[in-house]
């Protein structure tokens, strides 16, 4: 217990409850880790660890095969330990990753959203009378045009979906990226033989059996949710983050007898904490004597 180490560290990937007890089971599940709290709000877990019995890496590897993201900051990469005697360094590196993630999410819409549009009035248009009158493109092309704009979808915005789920299947286990990944892609797997490969399941008419505009609808839904999911954490982060500023960062303790400032991080039981009139009381901990005026 004397080589335990707590480390904080951000967890990508995670959509509801069930994702927070996977997390939580999966770096439990392994030898030398204490104790694993996830908080779904802030994508963090506070990690106790033995450090002689497993490494970092090594946790990021298990969290990884579960279908997650383990981030560890570059100064707990070096050293294998947490660091936070650097004015808000792990912290800082959290809201880095969180605000990368969010970029890619907001691209992937964007890039599907910007395809989708184009699918949907397409698909709409090609039943009616009007459109294919006037067309220079047969209902073969059509369809194989949707077929190209819908596989761009599928394999560049919708990869996520089919990665995670891919990773839970080979836990025998399922979350929300399951159920999106085997929705839109039965409808797109089946859309595509219906239109290169009519004769494979007897269809004679293909256009009365395209989904192209299913599949990329949902996948473009889901991510725009998950991208108004993240704006909203990123709000609660900032306003956790301007919290975190508030906290001391050293602490004034006496040991043999002298007085001294130490990181806060450094501050163990039993150690007697001076604080001074106007200061901030940096831990938690019990008056032993004394009166002051504190912020």
């Amino acid at each position: 217990m004397n080589n335990q180490e707590t480390v904080t560290l951000s967890v990508e990937g995670m959509t509801c409850a069930s994702c927070v007890l996977r997390v939580e089971k999966t770096l439990k599940k392994v030898n030398g880790v204490q104790e694993a709290n996830v908080n779904l709000a802030t994508e963090q877990v506070s990690l106790t660890y033995d450090p002689t019995k497993v490494k970092l890496p090594e946790l990021v590897h298990a969290v990884d095969d579960a279908g997650y993201k383990l981030i560890i900051p570059e100064p707990v990469t070096r050293n294998l330990k947490p660091v936070v005697t650097k004015e808000h360094t792990v912290h800082d590196s959290h809201f880095h990753h969180r605000e990368e993630s969010f970029q890619k999410l907001k691209r992937d819409f964007l890039f599907s959203a910007t395809l989708t549009i184009p699918i949907m009035i397409i698909s709409m248009a090609s039943m009616t009378d009007w459109f294919m009158s006037w067309s220079p493109l047969s209902m073969d092309d059509v369809n194989r045009l949707l077929l190209i704009l819908t596989t761009l979808i599928m394999f560049a915005a919708g990869k996520r979906f089919f990665s995670i789920a891919w990773k839970l299947a080979k836990h025998f286990t399922s979350d929300m990226n399951t159920l999106v990944a085997v929705g839109t892609g039965t409808a797109y797997v089946y859309s595509a033989i219906a239109v290169l490969f009519p004769s494979w399941i007897g269809i004679h008419h293909a256009s009365d059996h395209i989904y192209f505009d299913t599949a990329a609808t949902i996948v473009t839904l889901i991510l725009l949710g998950r991208l108004l999911e993240a704006k909203a954490k990123s709000r609660t982060a900032d306003a956790i983050k301007k919290l975190v500023e508030l906290q001391p960062k050293t602490a004034r303790v006496i040991r043999n007898g002298n007085e001294m400032d130490v990181p806060i991080d450094e501050v163990v039981k039993n150690d007697i904490v001076v604080v001074r009139p106007g200061e901030k009381i940096p831990v938690d901990g019990v008056v032993i004597n004394g009166f002051t005026t504190v912020d």
